[in-house]
């Protein structure tokens, strides 16, 4: 019969694998980025959506603004790669504590739960600030991009 570690440590390597292997291979590591295609115009890609060429954006003069675009979306993506780097550690926490057979009658289950509860409302709550903000920075390096 396996411990508690052996099974969270799986889990957390299970999860991890997976939610890396779907931002590497779906995402090329990148939620957002763009690029300038033979016509010059703004090609954008969000997430899985295909690319999306701005019509009518000639941006071939607009080399600082494009570097700011290309900062903020490389620190956004650093921060969907960290958030999915944090993501199997409460994974992990939560079918363990949620698997019966092993936490029964866990005199701290309660306890446990109520930490991983309250520390994953915490990270959650932060992602979604820093998900808020960079989107209004970027939208606003965009709009510089092309206005």
């Amino acid at each position: 019969m396996k411990s508690n570690r052996s099974i969270w440590l799986l889990t957390f390597i299970l999860s991890m694998l997976v939610l890396l292997a779907i931002y590497g291979f779906g995402f090329d590591f990148q939620f957002l980025k763009y690029e300038v295609n033979e016509k010059n115009q703004l090609v954008m890609y969000e997430g899985l959506s295909g690319p999306n060429p701005i019509i009518n954006s000639d941006v071939s003069n607009e080399q600082e603004s494009l570097s700011v675009l290309g900062t903020h979306m490389d620190r956004f993506n650093q921060w969907v790669l960290a958030a999915v780097l944090i993501t199997p550690f409460f994974i992990a926490s939560y079918i363990l504590l949620f698997n019966e057979k092993r936490m029964k009658h866990h005199p701290k289950k309660k306890k446990y739960f109520s930490w991983t509860l309250a520390t994953s409302l915490i990270f959650f709550t932060l992602f979604i600030f820093i998900w808020i903000r960079y989107i209004k920075l970027i939208n606003e390096a965009y709009h510089n991009v092309l206005f």
